[in-house]
């Protein structure tokens, strides 16, 4: 039976990247339709060619590894993420666009220093790109939101001006040049699109018009409407920004979301999957730094003619850590931020038992601690795969240990070369000879909370985490000090 979907809306939706497949299989069975569907989507499917323009677009994350995003028209947008999240039991971290992409809207200028800000509305003020002297203090006019903030350290920019959007064709300030969607690679369909543009881009002063990606599928007379309307549109929406008042949204954008999915929401994508076509158990781990895939096709090929498949996804991944004599480390914050934390020895790599050994250089303190970070200093690190935490023990040349951080982060993942986890910001710290462990960066975890990135079922296991750990983190340093010291020394 086909899920539900919140709003039940029939959205459009286009999907690429490498949760393609399973990602089609859940908007089919919520009662969604694929558009500009690839090949092997169109096949493994059996579903009719569909090059409409798209009301969701689903890709992979240019920015987070594993992570997804989704962008589009802003309600079709969060009723797509809404169900996602339902499917995937809401084992993701999640950041939205504060503001709409490309959202025109009637903004108030501010002045510092020579530098504009605009205040858009909803307590939000935007960097204003402008040229020195064309704008005083309290100035009313029309912005375009240039880039839109997401992660938190994303800056928020406007324009000056105004544009409109349609479902083909953007009409943009510009000198009267015609432009294309980087995804627009068909020569013929850009001599098209070339032709159309030039025959009105001349009758547009500072503005350029910009074909996006869904254009590529229009004949020349479809294109050559799609142009009138979206002048049209330009016409009505330049009247409206003389006569609006400060914070009227004059055309609404799209919105962006970024979801961050963990180990346990691969592995619920690895089922759904396997509905379709057979799949291990890590398929999208495994892919989500690779792009070479030859060795999961082949693997998968084989699990075909296998009934076991769990114990099929553990002996290959057991075939995988077994070759590695070292592994990266990457730790993806919150907020977006990937970390390298450089590449550790492996002392141990099996799927219920990590031992890796960092050699760390002298300057500064050891994280957490505020002891001196000393040349010679190693960083013995204790985990498994689909643990939720990580044991870092801090000992010095002689092994004499210094003290023990322990990560709490998302379901460990193995890639097939690196370590990789989503850190959850609050973490437990234990000076070796003191008495007792403490929890540090407790707030930051709570603002994430309250932003609402970190779900409420990540919550209450995190919390149930901290309880343990801070009772148990001298016992646990001991046990990863006395592992590393068996097994490599």
């Amino acid at each position: 039976m086909p899920l539900n979907p919140v709003g039940g809306d029939n959205y459009r939706v286009r999907i690429r990247g490498k949760y393609a497949t399973a990602v089609s299989k859940l908007v089919l069975d919520l009662g969604y339709t694929i558009v500009q569907a690839s090949d092997v989507i169109i096949n493994r499917f059996n579903i009719a060619i569909n090059n409409s323009a798209p009301d969701v677009t689903i890709k992979d994350s240019e920015r987070v590894p594993g992570a997804l995003t989704i962008m589009g028209k802003c309600g079709a947008v969060n009723d797509v993420v809404n169900n996602l999240l339902r499917v995937v039991e809401d084992e993701a971290l999640i950041w939205r666009s504060i503001v709409p992409l490309h959202r025109v809207v009637v903004g108030v200028v501010s002045v510092s220093n020579g530098n504009y800000l605009v205040d858009i509305g909803g307590g939000y003020k935007a960097v204003l790109k402008a040229p020195g002297g064309a704008y005083n203090n309290g100035d009313v006019i029309p912005v375009i939101i240039s880039r839109t903030r997401v992660y938190p350290n994303d800056e928020l920019i406007a324009i000056p001006g105004v544009r409109v959007d349609t479902e083909y064709v953007s009409i943009v300030p510009g000198s009267g040049t015609v432009l294309f969607s980087r995804h627009i690679r068909d020569y013929e369909s850009r001599q098209v699109l070339l032709k159309v543009g030039l025959k009105y881009v001349g009758k547009l002063s500072g503005y350029s018009i910009k074909w996006r990606s869904s254009a590529q599928f229009l004949t020349e007379n479809e294109a050559s409407r799609e142009i009138e309307k979206a002048l049209r549109v330009l016409n009505e929406v330049n009247s409206a920004s003389k006569l609006s008042a400060p914070y009227t949204v004059l055309q609404d954008g799209e919105c962006i979301v970024e979801v961050m999915l963990n180990g346990r929401a691969k592995l619920l994508l690895d089922n759904v999957r396997n509905n379709v076509v057979p799949t291990i158990m890590g398929h999208h781990t495994y892919k989500t730094l690779r792009r070479n895939t030859a060795l999961l096709d082949m693997v998968e090929a084989l699990l075909g003619h296998c009934n076991d498949r769990a114990g099929f996804s553990v002996e290959f991944m057991k075939q995988l850590m077994s070759r590695r004599y070292r592994v990266g480390i990457i730790h993806i914050r919150p907020n977006g931020e990937v970390l390298k934390l450089g590449t550790a020895d492996v002392v141990k790599l099996e799927p219920d038992d990590i031992v890796l050994l960092r050699r760390l250089r002298g300057g500064g303190y050891l994280d957490g601690l505020g002891i001196p970070k000393e040349e010679g200093d190693l960083a013995i690190t204790c985990t498994s795969l689909g643990s939720e935490y990580l044991t870092h023990v801090y000992v010095d040349s002689s092994w004499r240990p210094k003290g023990v951080y322990i990560n709490i982060n998302t379901p460990v993942e193995f890639t097939g070369a690196n370590i990789l986890y989503i850190d959850l910001a609050v973490d437990v710290v234990k000076r070796w000879d003191s008495n007792e462990a403490s929890v540090i960066d407790y707030d930051e975890y709570k603002a994430y909370i309250n932003m609402g990135v970190i779900t409420s079922k990540l919550r209450d296991r995190v919390e149930q985490l901290i309880s343990s750990l801070t009772a148990n983190a001298h016992r646990l340093g001991e046990n990863c000090l006395s592992k590393a010291e068996e097994y490599y020394r």
